[in-house]
């Protein structure tokens, strides 16, 4: 569904379930919110669960990718917020859009609760360990990375779901699903500015303590991208966070163990509701 935010502009968001408000940032960029599902579903047993795609990606009102940026990401979950009205709301973001949630807790802090899933604290650390995981899969890893360097060139949406095929096996402990990211509806013209402007600059460690409100940190044990050591830095950066690391699985804990990962949200997200 769209909806028209204060600014203007059109943002989709699907919404399953009711209940208290949880919004979720996909990853990317130029994917949309199609890779949790159906993995979060179930969430909206028990939450209003608000996917939404970011702005200028999947079903959203496409915008000059230069006018995009972590903070416009970040502004975006309060201008959805006040559009619907949330008197409150939790934030989770996987992968990129964990980045996007930590931003938004560091910078705005309005969310009463955090779930980083798959994040890191800066944009130089998660490169070098990107690139340590490039480095010990050998030759696998360097046609990994030559899917990397195409990104900046990426031209139609059936060269970045290519892309995404290519990437799919250094992103999983194990073998992807069957069919995983076909659904996806890509935005090539943001990934290829992003992937030629670095995809974002950040640093978080300094502001980690300032964060004050709960927040959750979700890992895969295995993750080659956004690693345990990341999430570690994380937790220990951010005052009363928890830290939750799923066994047998890389950077796709939601879909590798999908049940487990679920405990995981709906333990920490019952207490906060309760006492909102």
């Amino acid at each position: 569904m769209q909806h028209a935010l204060p600014d203007g502009y059109n943002l989709n968001v699907e919404e399953v379930g009711s209940g208290f408000p949880l919004i979720v940032l996909h990853g990317g960029p130029g994917l949309d919110h199609s890779m949790f599902r159906p993995y979060l579903d179930a969430l909206g047993d028990e939450y209003r669960v608000l996917y939404v795609d970011e702005r200028g990606q999947g079903r959203s009102q496409r915008v000059d990718p230069a006018t995009l940026s972590l903070e416009v990401f970040a502004r975006d979950v309060d201008l959805l917020a006040e559009t619907l009205e949330l008197e409150s709301f939790a934030l989770l973001g996987h992968s990129f859009g964990a980045i996007i949630a930590t931003w938004h807790a560091t910078e705005f802090g309005t969310a009463v609760a955090y779930v980083i899933s798959a994040g890191g604290e800066s944009s130089d650390a998660l490169d070098a360990d990107v690139q340590a995981s490039l480095d010990a899969l050998g030759a696998d890893g360097k046609v990994i990375a030559s899917s990397w360097e195409a990104e900046k060139t990426v031209e139609t949406e059936a060269e970045l779901k290519q892309l995404l095929r290519d990437q799919l096996p250094f992103h999983f402990h194990g073998d992807p699903p069957p069919g995983y990211a076909e659904e996806t509806v890509g935005s090539p013209e943001v990934l290829r500015y992003f992937a030629n402007m670095g995809y974002g600059a950040f640093d978080y460690r300094r502001r980690l303590k300032d964060v004050d409100k709960p927040t959750l940190v979700i890992v895969g044990e295995y993750d080659r991208t956004t690693t345990p050591r990341a999430a570690g830095v994380l937790h220990e950066g951010i005052p009363n966070s928890e830290l939750v690391v799923i066994p047998s699985a890389g950077h796709m804990t939601f879909v590798e163990q999908t049940e487990v990962y679920l405990a995981a949200v709906r333990r920490f997200l019952s207490g906060i509701a309760l006492q909102t």
